[in-house]
């Protein structure tokens, strides 16, 4: 799933910025063995950070659309998975030049653009949502603290997207027919009283008034 969102990321990144061919991506490590190895323009987008989003969360049963059949599932829980984005050009001008290009794509749109999204993703029934994180602590300095202690200036990039657990079921054939039977409590030797009523399916869009 993760290996995923990484292709999508950089698809992403490739048209909405746009990145040209001669600018690498890359989503390794961002510490001094990998910096020192570069040899061309290179956007690292490294996987820092997974979690579960509580606040987009939310019970209850969802129906679904798998090809022709349809699928009966608990709604998706979602994840928050967040991105530090870097430039690395070895001239600090031309570093800042392409961060904000990156910036300025990022903002365009709140979620990664449906063209480049897999099946894979698109099957999950919800957008990809993105931002550019806001928080009270500084992300930079933890996430640097974490690799090789190099402050450098980056995007902290956060993906809200579904996650499909396998808990889904194939659901059944529309109701058509539903019978009601009843009886008389004072009287329980009362035959029961059949009532049947015919399901109709409104044409898409009619609305009852």
């Amino acid at each position: 799933m993760l290996h995923l969102l990484d292709d999508t990321i950089e698809a992403h990144l490739r048209k909405v910025v746009p990145l040209d061919k001669s600018i690498a991506v890359s989503f390794a490590i961002p510490d001094r063995e990998w910096s020192t190895g570069l040899t061309r323009p290179t956007v690292n987008a490294h996987l820092w950070d997974i979690r579960r989003e509580d606040k987009r969360s939310v019970g209850g049963v969802e129906l679904v659309s798998e090809g022709d059949k349809k699928t009966r599932r608990l709604t998706l829980p979602r994840i928050r998975v967040s991105y530090f984005i870097t430039t690395w050009t070895g001239d600090l001008r031309d570093e800042h030049v392409l961060l904000g290009r990156l910036l300025q794509g990022l903002l365009r749109s709140r979620r990664l653009d449906p063209e480049v999204i897999p099946p894979e993703f698109s099957s999950l029934g919800a957008p990809l949502e993105i931002s550019v994180g806001a928080s009270e602590t500084s992300v930079a300095r933890e996430f640097w603290g974490a690799i090789d202690g190099r402050y450098r200036p980056g995007i902290d990039l956060q993906i809200v997207m579904p996650v499909d657990v396998g808990l889904g079921t194939q659901a059944g054939p529309p109701t058509e027919v539903i019978d009601v039977r009843t009886s008389d409590v004072n009287q329980p030797t009362r035959q029961s009283e059949r009532v049947r009523s015919y399901v109709e399916e409104r044409p898409n869009g009619s609305s009852s008034g």
